[in-house]
């Protein structure tokens, strides 16, 4: 319309400037006029031409190669605009494109310090069930950051504010539930034609992820049009599915740097060895080789060239342990690092998230942060022995270096042994025993000091963690029923003399551990739960929960609770027979398909939690093991 409206601004001035005006001319000016009384009711040309089957592309460079995110205009609308304690907050929309005749709009926060300029910014997405968090954004704008955080599934974000995301006759979201206006019942995966798609053939095009990835490059150009904004230091982040959404995105040009967090790895339609039912996704897929070559995130890492960050837990179930390697090992250069944290799941910890500050602050702001180098490593395996030798670099700053392992194809639920590695100068390494029918996965874990308490968004830090390369070893042929030979009758489940190491925490309060999954306990089902609890004086509920999630779906049975009552002095057993947990209708508990075991501890006189994990807390849980 803007185009019309001048058109008709310069035809009303010349009639009034000459009288004498050709009646061809006349209509002409009466039409613009229309056009622009009218103009709700036109139709913009779509942003993408609909393919036949012939042009579709075939590759992730060929699907983007003709799309500039720069063409069509933003039409920026600020709905609000908050400013508090030098940090200014627009609630904003802007134009994603327009898809079968109708304008796609989308909500954002756009956050920055106040009465700066030439600022580094980036683009956040959010993740699946989510919302564009306002707080993140003014917490990084206080660290001179701009930064536009897309609110792309469309909940609800500000009290008495119904502007918001609106996909049109499109939708890329995850249904009803989240986006009030959505056009399916959920998450659309394939690439087939529905109504609702802009290819009428099978085409990239028509994955949820392709629309979001449009979104976030329009963000970038967002950015890239602010008087406040260096547009040349732009970078990318974003949580599980905006993970993937960096992913998918990081190819683009005008990016200096990216951090997936807990999404964004390729590989997904590749099952784990040894047969692991719904390992991978490539079930959903009719077109599984164009999924692979255009949407799988496989298809994006070789053309990425601005430095990354990929952070995440060794547990995650969507941005998989062993495929972050594969996925980085496609990135055609070496300035890439991983950190997470351990025996956790979708849950990356301050030591992880501060490195989302110093990435940025390295190659947005351009100030050395001193980030080591992913940590140099060696594997070898010689007949039935495995060799792993780790040299960390800028030891001067190095706080720990522990070197993990395992045999279980599983990662979503593996269990990662510490090893009782050794140290020779400058280098930590261990010998394992390796077999000829079990993989074996290593790597070393490292952490860091910062030099300095770092305040985040949530909590604080002063060390940071960096993982070496993960190592691999997997026969072609892999045999499960082989990890049962590795049982040890008298390995327990946690003694605790080492503190909490085999086990996380959101709160410090509920502990979680995937311990179940090591083939060294012993699960026969004679077996029961015994645990050694002080009281200490008090009256205690303690609650177990199991869940059997990410196993291979065979042993996938659901989870199962229990919880006694326990009181008095000095430390006493409890004992849990697999009769005592209550679960679905039908099933009864195996301790070999635990994939987690949660306790929880209640102190009944003020009915909360107690902080097991807590520094100076009560040694409360003294030994778990599995007893005859």
């Amino acid at each position: 319309m803007g185009e019309v409206r001048d058109m008709f601004g310069f035809f009303q001035k010349q009639e009034f400037r000459c009288w004498h005006v050709s009646s061809r001319l006349q209509q002409f000016v009466c039409a613009a006029c229309a056009l622009v009384m009218v103009g709700t009711e036109l139709k913009a040309e779509d942003t993408f031409e609909p393919y036949a089957s012939s042009d579709v592309p075939k590759t992730a460079v060929a699907l983007w190669g003709e799309y500039d995110p720069r063409k069509e205009p933003l039409d920026i609308e600020i709905v609000q605009e908050w400013e508090k304690d030098g940090v200014i907050t627009r609630y904003v929309t802007f134009t994603v494109g327009t898809f079968k005749g109708t304008e796609s709009r989308l909500a954002a926060y756009y956050c920055l310090p106040s009465g700066k300029t030439k600022l580094p910014a980036f683009v956040w997405a959010h993740g699946g069930g989510q919302r564009a968090d306002r707080h993140r954004g003014e917490y990084f704008a206080r660290q001179g950051y701009a930064s536009i955080d897309i609110n792309w599934l469309g909940r609800p974000l500000e009290d008495g504010i119904d502007t918001n995301t609106d996909w049109g006759n499109v939708d890329p979201t995850q249904g009803p539930r989240f986006y009030s206006k959505a056009l399916r019942e959920g998450w659309k995966r394939s690439l087939l034609a529905d109504e609702y798609t802009i290819d009428p053939v099978p085409s990239p095009r028509n994955s949820n992820w392709f629309l979001l990835s449009v979104a976030a490059r329009r963000g970038i150009t967002f950015l890239e049009q602010q008087p406040e904004v260096d547009a040349d230091r732009i970078g990318l982040s974003g949580f599980s599915m905006g993970g993937m959404i960096t992913a998918l995105t990081a190819t683009d040009s005008r990016l200096k740097a990216v951090v997936p967090f807990v999404g964004g790895t390729g590989f997904k339609y590749v099952d784990f060895p040894g047969g692991i039912e719904g390992s991978s996704i490539r079930g959903h897929f009719q077109n599984l080789e164009l999924y692979k070559s255009t949407i799988d995130a496989s298809a994006y890492w070789p053309f990425v060239r601005c430095p990354v960050c990929f952070i995440s837990s060794t547990n995650d179930f969507h941005s998989v342990f062993d495929r972050i390697y594969q996925s980085m090992a496609l990135v055609p250069h070496s300035d890439w690092r991983v950190s997470t944290n351990l025996h956790q799941n979708h849950g990356p910890g301050p030591e992880q998230w501060v490195m989302l500050n110093l990435w940025f602050d390295q190659y947005l702001k351009g100030i050395d942060q001193r980030i080591p180098v992913t940590p140099p490593s060696t594997f070898s395996v010689s007949g039935r022995t495995a060799s792993f030798a780790v040299t960390p670099e800028d030891q001067d700053r190095l706080v720990t270096t522990d070197i993990y392992f395992s045999y279980d194809p599983n990662p979503r639920t593996r269990f990662w042994e510490l090893a009782q590695g050794r140290r020779d100068g400058k280098t930590w390494s261990v010998t394992l025993p390796a077999f000829e029918d079990l993989p074996l996965y290593v790597f070393a874990l490292c952490r860091y000091k910062l030099g300095h308490v770092q305040v985040l968004e949530r909590g604080e830090t002063s060390t940071f963690t960096l993982n070496s390369k993960e190592h691999a070893f997997v026969p072609e042929e892999v045999n499960l029923d082989s990890l049962l030979a590795l049982a040890d009758p008298q390995h327990v489940v946690d003694d605790f003399k080492n503190g909490f190491g085999n086990w996380s925490s959101r709160d410090r309060q509920t502990i979680k551990t995937y311990k179940f999954q090591s083939p060294r306990l012993d699960r026969k089902k004679s077996r029961e739960l015994a645990l050694v609890v002080n009281p200490r004086g008090k009256k205690l509920d303690v609650r177990l929960r199991t869940d059997s999630g990410f196993l291979s779906r065979p042993d996938n049975i659901g989870s199962f609770s229990a919880g006694k009552r326990i009181e008095g002095q000095g430390p006493q057993v409890m004992t849990f027979k697999r009769a005592d947990f209550k679960g679905p209708d039908g099933k009864e508990l195996e301790w070999s398909k635990i994939a987690t075991l949660e306790i929880t501890v209640i102190d009944t006189a003020t009915n909360q939690r107690i902080a097991l994990m807590a520094d100076n807390g009560e040694k409360v849980l003294q030994s778990i093991e599995l007893r005859d």
